[in-house]
């Protein structure tokens, strides 16, 4: 059963380790872009998974995610989204152990549903 699905714009935590800090500093500078990224695709959330299919696929198990996360933090920083993160902030999901993706659902150039699908998560996590 499908409970969400959108489009995502998403990298694991090591890529976004590795852009140079000026990118991550004037990507927010920039009305209309992309937000700080490595994949894009489409994202579906089921009672069981959550599975990312685009540039790159990720099936991670509901069962296995660790934490979940709405927030901004060293390495995706207030500074990389237009207006410091008034309209939206990254959905951090950290699973499988040491393995952490940084996702930003159905950015429309403003703002995004990653309060919804963080919404979503935490309540069937709990």
């Amino acid at each position: 059963m499908t409970i969400l699905e959108g489009r995502v714009h998403w990298a694991y935590n090591y890529e976004l380790e590795n852009k140079k800090k000026w990118v991550k500093y004037i990507s927010g500078l920039f009305s209309f872009v992309s937000p700080l990224h490595q994949h894009t695709g489409y994202a579906v959330l089921t009672d069981r998974i959550l599975y990312v299919c685009g540039d790159k696929n990720v099936t991670i198990e509901l069962q296995s995610i660790e934490e979940v996360y709405l927030g901004f933090d060293e390495i995706f920083p207030a500074s990389s989204a237009k207006n410091f993160g008034l309209f939206w902030q990254p959905l951090r999901i950290r699973f499988g152990g040491n393995q952490v993706i940084y996702a930003v659902m159905d950015y429309n150039g403003i703002n995004s549903s990653n309060q919804l699908w963080f919404d979503s998560l935490k309540s069937m996590l709990d």
